[in-house]
């Protein structure tokens, strides 16, 4: 693996913890447990996830040969899939960061308290989200070459999903009172739409200089 391919993969896996839709919300949630438990939440989620997506990362590049095998075609379109759907993902934070933050947010950390921390976070964290197709369609977009590979490339997306749910539990625990504040969900989609689009740029440029 390339240097840039590693940085993409670990600025990726860290950065997605944070998009809509993914069990974030309930990670903030960390800040109306105790300390340990909350730590215990999330190890359970980081492990379960990190798996999850080093996973779908790892047959990603199969599932790629397979398909391009029967549309040899259609390698350039699927190989370059994660330009639209970046773009769209960007505009969707975008609107996101824009709208009324969730009142009841505040409500639902106090109810957060789970007597087994630890199972509760790797349940959560077991689930598949939309990103978890993502992983398998950018295992693929890498052409790697090989189990060593692959196995690398699963690595430093578990590490980057791990660092990512940490850093979430870290914070809440150093400045508590940021996970109450209404403007912490619209910085979040504001960063991450930044960083969609900055990751669509490049892409594309990238794309049309190999073309061209």
């Amino acid at each position: 693996m390339s240097l840039e391919q590693i940085i993409f993969l670990i600025g990726f896996s860290f950065a997605h913890v944070f998009f809509p839709g993914h069990p974030t919300p309930l990670l903030l949630a960390t800040g109306g447990m105790t300390r340990r438990n909350a730590w215990k939440f999330t190890g359970g989620m980081a492990i379960a996830h990190g798996v999850l997506d080093a996973l779908a990362l790892g047959v990603g590049q199969f599932f790629l040969k397979m398909l391009t095998s029967a549309w040899p075609a259609g390698k350039f379109i699927i190989t370059n899939l994660d330009i639209p759907i970046l773009t769209i993902l960007g505009i969707f934070l975008l609107c996101e960061a824009f709208r009324r933050s969730d009142e009841n947010s505040g409500a639902a950390a106090k109810l957060m308290n789970p007597k087994r921390p630890f199972l509760a976070g790797a349940a959560i964290g077991f689930i598949p989200g939309p990103d978890t197709i993502g992983y398998a369609m950018v295992g693929g977009a890498l052409g790697m070459h090989g189990l060593a590979h692959a196995l690398t490339a699963s690595s430093v997306v578990f590490i980057g999903t791990a660092l990512g749910f940490c850093s979430v539990t870290a914070v809440t625990g150093f400045f508590p009172t940021i996970i109450k504040s209404p403007k912490l969900g619209p910085a979040i989609c504001m960063v991450t739409a930044v960083l969609c689009f900055a990751s669509v740029g490049y892409r594309t440029w990238n794309t049309w200089h190999d073309w061209v």
